[in-house]
């Protein structure tokens, strides 16, 4: 029997195993050895874990049985972005970019927030807001001073008429030149920026994006032979490779048309946010389908693989024994897998399996620890 002591230290938390039954002496040479053949025996595979040493190590165990299992239609999809939680940065006018301290590819910014600016200062033609400021003080200093004019008719209605016009072409220049202040689209995170520092742009030049805060579209292709049965599906569990949990994915009504790839049809759903997934991911994706069976399933953190054998830990009820159990696998709709080898009601160790296994493979004595006793 396997026996898992625990020691938690400022750095450290040692797995230890040893032989357990009560009061007992040994031969440190003749009967240890002897000892472990019994043990092997009697009590081969079994672990023992106290519950306190369970609790601290976070594992869990759930009961399981014959329930209606779903065999799901497995699928592939895309994340894209949805258009309206997307924004385009571009540029108001032509000149060089400057961007704000701390305004780089990642950063948060809310709608309106300035994000830099575009300056044509040291640019063949001089700087144009500068030009464009001077040129609309003088345009309201001639309104200014031939106001009064017009008042006691000294001067035409013609010339005061083309001094308002040249006021306004003042401000509509000035206007363009105030619009050199880059600003955000809409609130996000900036997921680039195509333009560097001092950059030449022209107006309207698209020089970054933003990813708007709320979640992404999921497109799954499923085979045309499969659409019918799938047109009332509600949601759909989605696993990508790089992430351990599985996420629930909305279907979203009305949104499904004739995919790129002959012979399949592309349904879509709406992904909440999820950190780690971006535009281009790629997932396994379960669609549930009618089709059911009576099955023992158990979620996929329950499973351990040894050596090409799937298995899973069971604890023993009323006791601190674990075993292991091999177990064959079958369809998973995500998040549950189908099993065959493991009796109905028996107590599975879900969460903390790693704990269990190293138990199971630890074989030192702890310090000061000896089978005297």
């Amino acid at each position: 029997m396997k026996y898992l002591s625990l020691f938690i230290l400022p750095a450290a938390l040692a797995l230890a195993g040893c032989g357990n039954g009560g009061a007992h002496t040994h031969d440190m040479h003749g009967d240890e050895h002897a000892d472990a053949v019994e043990h092997g025996a009697a009590h081969d595979g079994e672990i023992e874990i106290h519950g306190h040493q369970a609790e601290e190590l976070g594992i869990k165990v759930s009961e399981v049985g014959l329930s209606e299992f779903s065999v799901p239609v497995k699928a592939s999809g895309e994340v894209l972005y949805n258009t309206s939680n997307r924004g385009v940065i571009a540029a108001p006018m032509a000149g060089r970019v400057s961007f704000d301290k701390g305004i780089s590819a990642g950063a948060r910014v809310a709608r309106g927030a300035r994000i830099g600016k575009v300056t044509t200062a040291g640019m063949a033609g001089g700087d144009q807001l500068q030009a464009a400021r001077i040129e609309l003080e003088a345009a309201q200093k001639e309104v200014d001073r031939l106001a009064p004019l017009r008042r006691d008719g000294i001067v035409t209605v013609a010339e005061y008429n083309q001094a308002l016009t040249n006021l306004e072409r003042a401000k509509n220049n000035m206007s363009g030149g105030a619009g050199s202040v880059i600003t955000a689209p809409m609130s996000g995170v900036i997921s680039s920026l195509t333009a560097g520092e001092g950059g030449y742009v022209n107006a309207g030049d698209v020089i970054g994006e933003i990813s708007g805060d709320g979640g992404m579209t999921l497109r799954v292709d499923v085979p045309v032979r499969e659409s019918d049965g799938l047109k009332n599906v509600k949601s759909a569990k989605v696993k990508f490779p790089h992430l351990d949990n599985v996420i629930e994915a909305t279907a979203m009504s009305g949104k499904s048309s004739a995919s790129a790839m002959p012979g399949y049809m592309s349904l879509y759903f709406s992904l909440p946010e999820t950190d780690n997934v971006v535009a281009g991911s790629y997932a396994e994706v379960y669609l549930p389908s009618s089709t059911a069976r009576q099955a023992v399933a158990v979620p996929r953190s329950a499973i351990s693989d040894r050596m090409g054998q799937k298995m899973v830990y069971v604890k023993e009820r009323g006791s601190d024994h674990y075993r292991r159990v091999p177990v064959t696998t079958g369809a998973t709709d995500g998040h549950l897998v189908e099993v065959s080898g493991l009796e109905p009601g028996s107590l599975v160790v879900t969460e903390g399996v790693t704990f269990v296994r190293l138990a199971e493979n630890s074989g030192a004595t702890p310090p000061g620890h000896t089978h005297n006793h």
